[in-house]
């Protein structure tokens, strides 16, 4: 009997410890799992149990950068507004608890009733995100806040945090600024600059615990960095006063636009024209210059669309034109470098000349007579240029006009910018009578950003500069975090053909077609331009003038172009609005005065 119950014992604990081993190695298969999909899985399987309980967030918005001008003046700054948010499903969680004095708080500090909180809270019940009031600064929201952070059972009720776009001066530099729309830059630098000035937003997560306690988890958000200009205020201020008073004083144009560049560096300091529009409202067109109230309220939906168009526009960037004769001085220029011209060389202007059976006058039919190559840019005679391209040839002609930059896009940093590339001729399609017109300005096509950048290297030592309008970006702390240094692209030209079509220049001014443009108490230098429209039967003209300022070191250009002014009163406009615009610019800018400068001009 004891081995029989020796021989069950051995048996009971064999299969004992059968079950103990089979038991603990579920056990690690259990563990094992665990681990496996903890993680494999863990985030995911936490996001699920977080869906099943009560929760709800809102978006923390990041501020967009600002825009400032080259003295740090903000033109453009987002201001911080508030949403107010009602989450009823989350005070219905306990309502003995939350509802009271969440109502109580919210009637106290914006002027609801009890009632109609009551309703809305209980009509829906399973709702997170009700808009009870959208826009409220700060100041209107902090005694809510304050109650809020003094009593817990406060729930439900979130402030939303958006930025509202502030142009700080309006029509201000509108076609360069550009404006918003739904939260993206849609036009001028804001869509440029788009990727940079928008920051990243964060969000604040509200859920109720396993304990039935609310706990809030705040990721914050990147706020976008800002953006300094190369324009200047002040400088910006002073010609968009002048365009409007050109229109205020009576004067008709279907587009009035004006640069001021450094020549020296290719930095943008002013840029606008006549097609205003307001960024904090850019649908509204009652602050363009170019339309009354009657015409306004007559606009049907396609005309304002059409409107709207134009004045988004960037007419010193994005349209087109034949320059007339502020291109001559390149023709000289060009044939100074290659030697096929002397500055001293004399043509005899009769009032025309006949290529292929077509006859293309001067502007001054009656003839120049006998004059040299620096009175055909005094005089503007457009003989005398056909005769220079004429023996530069149409290559070199056409290889200068790339040079210069004209057929390319100068790289300026802003959204669209015209090339004109298919606007101009090459040598292998220009005939000799297209060779005629396009030495002086006309049967081809520039921007106004070519034609000023490029007459930039034309008067500073023969340096070619790209253009720009952003100097510097900056962080949220204001730390530079990148600086744009001026970016040299090539040398069309020598330092000794600039002299001398500086000397050109002044004699516009002085004994010239540019008398209009002169500024008291300055040296000033520069080219008119008269181009008749494309289409030649019309009398619609494009008057111009392009000068700069000291004539010994030139600081800076000024470019002036108005489309289609009225019948028989071209010719002087573009150079007194020039003086104009000038003769406040030059002071401001502490430019030397012609007592300290050089006139070759001047008599000795």
């Amino acid at each position: 009997m004891a081995g029989k119950k020796n021989n069950l014992d051995k048996r009971m604990r064999k299969r004992f410890m059968t079950i103990v081993m089979v038991v603990f190695a579920m056990f690690l298969i259990i563990i094992g799992n665990v681990l496996w999909i903890n993680i494999s899985k863990g985030e995911e399987y936490t996001e699920k149990a977080l869906s099943q309980i009560e929760t709800t967030s809102t978006t923390i918005s990041a501020k967009r950068g600002d825009i400032l001008d080259t003295n740090g003046i903000t033109l453009v700054t987002s201001t911080q507004v508030y949403n107010l948010i009602l989450d009823p499903k989350l005070i219905l969680t306990n309502e003995e608890k939350y509802l009271e004095p969440t109502v109580n708080a919210l009637v106290q500090c914006f002027g609801y009733t009890e009632e109609e909180l009551t309703t809305l809270i209980n009509d829906n019940p399973n709702s997170h995100y009700i808009v009870l009031q959208e826009d409220l600064t700060y100041t209107e929201t902090l005694d809510f806040l304050e109650m809020q952070d003094e009593n817990t059972n406060i729930v439900g009720v979130f402030m939303e945090s958006s930025y509202k776009r502030n142009y700080a001066y309006g029509v201000l530099a509108c076609s360069v600024l550009g404006f918003m729309e739904e939260d993206e830059g849609a036009y001028g630098l804001e869509y440029e600059y788009n990727d940079i000035l928008t920051g990243t937003d964060g969000s604040q997560y509200t859920y109720v615990n396993s304990d039935n306690v609310v706990e809030t988890v705040t990721n914050e958000a990147v706020n976008g960095q800002s953006i300094q200009l190369s324009i200047d205020y002040n400088i910006q201020a002073i010609v968009e006063e002048k365009i409007q008073e050109y229109f205020e004083n009576g004067n008709i144009a279907d587009t009035v636009a004006v640069i001021i560049q450094d020549p020296n560096t290719g930095a943008i300091l002013a840029m606008a024209d006549s097609d205003n529009f307001d960024p904090n409202d850019p649908r509204d067109l009652s602050v363009n210059y170019h339309y009354t109230d009657e015409e306004l309220e007559a606009m049907t939906d396609s005309d304002k669309v059409t409107a709207l168009s134009s004045a988004w526009s960037n007419f010193c960037i994005s349209s087109s034109y034949e320059p007339g004769s502020t291109f001559k001085p390149f023709t000289l220029a060009a044939a100074l470098e290659e030697n096929t011209t002397e500055i001293t060389d004399t043509f005899y202007c009769e009032g025309s000349l006949t290529y292929l059976d077509a006859t293309v006058r001067c502007h001054n039919t009656g003839g120049d007579g006998l004059i040299t190559a620096a009175d055909a840019i005094a005089l503007s005679c457009n003989v005398a240029l056909m005769e220079i391209a004429e023996n530069l040839g149409a290559e070199k002609f056409t290889e200068y006009q790339s040079k210069f930059g004209f057929g390319s896009l100068t790289g300026i940093d802003l959204p669209g910018e015209m090339s004109c590339s298919g606007l101009l001729y090459s040598a292998e399609d220009m005939s000799v009578l297209d060779l005629a017109t396009n030495s002086f300005g006309q049967n081809f096509n520039v921007t106004m950003i070519q034609l000023s950048t490029a007459f930039c290297a034309l008067i500073n030592g023969g340096y070619y500069y790209k253009p720009y309008v952003v100097e510097a970006v900056y962080n949220d702390e204001g730390e530079v975090v990148t600086s744009y240094e001026s970016v040299l692209v090539s040398r069309p030209i020598t330092e000794e053909t600039s002299d001398t079509i500086k000397e050109s220049l002044r004699m516009v001014v002085t004994e010239g077609t540019g008398t209009s443009a002169a500024v008291e108490g300055y040296v000033i230098s520069g080219k008119t331009g008269t181009a008749q429209k494309s289409d030649k039967t019309s009398n619609e003209y494009l008057v111009s003038f392009i000068g700069f300022a000291p004539y010994e070191d030139p600081q800076v250009v000024c470019y002036v172009v108005i489309d289609v002014p009225a019948e028989g009163e071209e010719s002087p406009l573009a150079a007194q609005l020039f003086s104009d615009i000038m003769s406040e610019v030059l002071p401001y800018m502490e430019v030397t005065t012609a007592e300290n400068d050089t006139d070759p001009t001047a008599e000795e």
